[in-house]
């Protein structure tokens, strides 16, 4: 039987950083090959905020209150950066973000529709798992 380490806050705060940061990058770089598209980020409260139009997945916040509570003027920050461009403000929340987020979410009208987590698995050793020799033959 395998053991797998405990997904603790440090782990979710490293996660949601990095799916954050790489969303920024991507960000910034539509905003320099398209300009007209108005892409780009602000970062409000260790919550980053993506725009790369209105319907695209990943105009949302990232990391909010995983690194500290947000508070009704972080909301309005974020809302107002997402309503001035046309588009809704979509929260992806994770299930280790501070508890009294959900409860401000609901105070401003939001309605949770899922939460997200990273799974993950140790690759270090025997995983009792074997190759199929058919996955990248012709």
């Amino acid at each position: 039987m395998h053991t797998y380490p405990f997904a603790d806050l440090a782990l979710a705060r490293r996660l949601e950083r990095a799916e954050a940061t790489s969303n920024a990058r991507f960000v910034e770089l539509r905003g320099g090959l398209d300009p007209d598209r108005g892409a780009c980020s602000i970062e409000v409260g260790g919550t980053y905020a993506m725009y790369d139009g209105p319907s695209s997945p990943v105009t949302q916040t990232f990391g909010l209150g995983m690194f500290q509570t947000p508070t009704a003027d972080d909301f309005d920050r974020l809302e107002r950066f997402f309503f001035e461009r046309g588009a809704p403000a979509d929260h992806e929340v994770s299930p280790q973000a501070d508890p009294a987020t959900l409860a401000l979410l609901t105070e401003r009208g939001y309605r949770p529709i899922e939460f997200t987590s990273v799974m993950f698995r140790p690759v270090a050793g025997d995983l009792g798992t074997t190759r199929n020799a058919r996955v990248g033959v012709p």
